[in-house]
């Protein structure tokens, strides 16, 4: 699919849908419609930690990552985006972590960020002073990483749409879809129906409601005593593929953190997004207080304030879905961003827009295996 004039509609209004909208007025689209089932960033980007970070070990995660660290600049610079930069620190356990680590920062110093480095035990010491580090290695540390406030990030998104001419159509939930004889997509929603010439699902966890609607599935996991004198950097004690779920936690205040359990991994049933359980809340905190009172004991004494439960949308290997269907190449997936979807939307956005115009992503070519039909080979 390669078309320079379409018209495109994008199902959701949350980070990823709303950059692949931005990119495709980037590269000359006119005709751009989001259509969102709520309200902007009403699901997981609204509630995301909001990190942004490039401490990763695969090379094409590290360079999605390292390339959307440059578009989060240029809202910064352009438009006034608030990004707090307290760094990232990936904790790793044993000498092959940490020579993986050692791979990462070589690939990010050629992709130009030039502060990421290795830590030894004496090194995460002196980042995180309140750090159990007997049973860890070292770390890998992005001092220039932070985080943003992901409503914050979206609504200045859709803000900068609206200025481009692009419609955003709120309380618009999909309801039904048709496929004319000429290809053209005829979307249904609550209030009116929509004609265009390409979908981009970026429908977060309701991609599988709304694949299915299109006649293009999308496999989707949604997933669901005192103060700091040291700004402490987000820190993540996971390693990608271990199976496991891992602890993390971020400077919010000199008086509190943020932490939470993260995976990139499809550890449980698919669930429905409109009717899961935000249950489990004592089982959650209990499992955050205990890790938190290992990785951290000089502040075992922490107590724990307010909860949320979100849903994690992942692609069925923990990688994002990004490209045509293969049977509905006029249907373009961009989903399964999981934990890492507002920290990557940049750069899915860009990859899913480059689809539309161009018939193959060309930021980054090797994100051509992100693609649906790459996946089910």
């Amino acid at each position: 699919m390669s078309d320079s004039h379409p018209e495109v509609a994008v199902i959701g209004a949350g980070a990823l849908g709303l950059c692949t909208a931005f990119h495709l007025t980037e590269l000359g689209v006119e005709s751009v419609t989001v259509i969102e089932r709520g309200q902007i960033a009403g699901g997981s980007s609204g509630l995301s930690v909001g990190i942004i970070e490039t401490q990763y070990l695969e090379p094409l995660a590290i360079e999605i990552r390292a390339r959307s660290m440059d578009f989060f600049r240029r809202l910064e610079r352009e438009h006034g985006l608030e990004i707090t930069r307290n760094g990232y620190l990936r904790l790793g356990r044993s000498t092959e972590d940490l020579a993986a680590f050692e791979r990462s920062v070589s690939i990010q110093h050629d992709l130009g960020v030039d502060d990421a480095r290795v830590l030894d035990q004496d090194g995460l010491r002196a980042t995180v002073p309140d750090l159990e580090c007997s049973d860890l290695a070292g770390g890998l540390f992005g001092p220039s990483d932070g985080y943003v406030d992901g409503h914050s990030y979206c609504t200045l998104l859709a803000d900068l749409l609206r200025d481009r001419g692009v419609r955003i159509l709120t309380s618009a939930p999909l309801t039904a879809a048709r496929v004319a004889v000429d290809g053209r997509h005829a979307l249904v929603t609550s209030d009116a129906t929509l004609e265009c010439d390409v979908v981009v699902n970026a429908a977060g966890a309701w991609a599988g409601q709304v694949g299915r609607l299109l006649d293009a599935p999308v496999e989707v996991l949604p997933h669901l005593p005192r103060a700091l004198d040291y700004v402490m950097p987000s820190v993540m004690d996971y390693i990608p593929a271990s199976g496991d779920l891992g602890l993390y936690f971020r400077h919010e205040s000199a008086a509190a953190l943020i932490a939470g359990l993260h995976t990139e991994e499809p550890l449980h049933d698919i669930v429905d997004p409109d009717d899961y359980t935000r249950g489990g809340e004592h089982e959650f905190m209990v499992e955050v207080a205990r890790r938190l009172a290992h990785r951290l004991p000089t502040l075992a004494g922490t107590r724990l304030g307010g909860l949320w439960a979100g849903l994690y949308p992942l692609g069925p290997d923990g990688a994002p879905v990004v490209g045509p269907h293969p049977e509905q190449p006029r249907v373009v997936a961009v989903v399964g961003g999981g934990g890492s979807g507002l920290q990557s939307s940049p750069v899915l956005g860009r990859i899913a827009a480059e689809w539309i115009v161009h018939g193959e992503p060309r930021t980054i070519s090797a994100a051509a295996a992100l693609a649906p039909l790459t996946r089910a080979a």
